[in-house]
């Protein structure tokens, strides 16, 4: 009885490794422009780097006949609110979503056009050492995922918290993220113009004071 146990067993490993390996073959069509694709993310993510001190850790699409889905993932050593953390990632989104579906070779290869946040996986993972070790209550992360945007404080960024405690845990529907940061754009406007434009804001206080000001007051 053993020596015929062994018998099958040898025979169960012969018939198993002597199976034929399927091998696909040609001619192999290339469905995407990958080269074009690639330069889409770079230029964006060298314009993000000078502009929003993000850094490009990796990247992928996802795509069969057509592209499905695009992923960008970002690092930075800036520490922020949520209000700003909200702003930099409307303000990268909509960026690369106008250059991709202006694009005139990739917006051709998109499964639908034109391309909406849905469309998109984004995380910006902030590493600063201040927000690690002596406020982890600010922005930790921020990661745009099946269309809503994730904030997760310093304390609740590692993968095995995630489902935990929900108090350093917020999210909402990117429209909503993007309506709130058009707001913040607009209210932040003037006193950015008055900062970057001192000249400007010391000619209009002069005209308000000529103008409601009495002689020698």
């Amino acid at each position: 009885m053993r020596y015929l146990a062994i018998l099958l067993m040898f025979l169960a490993a012969v018939l198993t490794s002597c199976q034929p390996k399927v091998v696909a073959t040609g001619p192999w069509i290339k469905k995407i422009d990958s080269e074009e694709l690639s330069t889409i993310v770079i230029n964006f993510s060298t314009k993000m780097k000078i502009d929003k001190h993000l850094e490009l850790e990796d990247s992928w699409a996802a795509y069969d006949d057509y592209i499905m889905k695009i992923c960008l993932q970002y690092s930075s050593q800036r520490l922020l609110t949520v209000y700003d953390a909200r702003l930099l990632m409307v303000e990268l989104v909509e960026e690369f979503l106008y250059r991709l579906n202006n694009n005139t070779v990739v917006s051709f290869e998109l499964d639908h056009f034109p391309f909406t946040a849905n469309d998109l996986d984004v995380k910006i993972t902030f590493e600063s050492f201040y927000g690690r070790y002596i406020d982890e209550l600010y922005v930790g992360m921020v990661w745009l995922q099946a269309g809503c945007v994730h904030f997760y404080a310093f304390d609740r960024k590692h993968p095995s918290l995630l489902n935990i405690d929900w108090d350093h845990h917020r999210f909402e529907p990117y429209t909503k993220s993007r309506e709130l940061a058009l707001i913040k754009k607009q209210a932040d406007l003037p006193y950015i113009e008055q900062i970057e434009n001192p000249d400007v804001a010391l000619r209009s206080k002069a005209h308000l004071r000529d103008r409601y000001y009495l002689p020698g007051f």
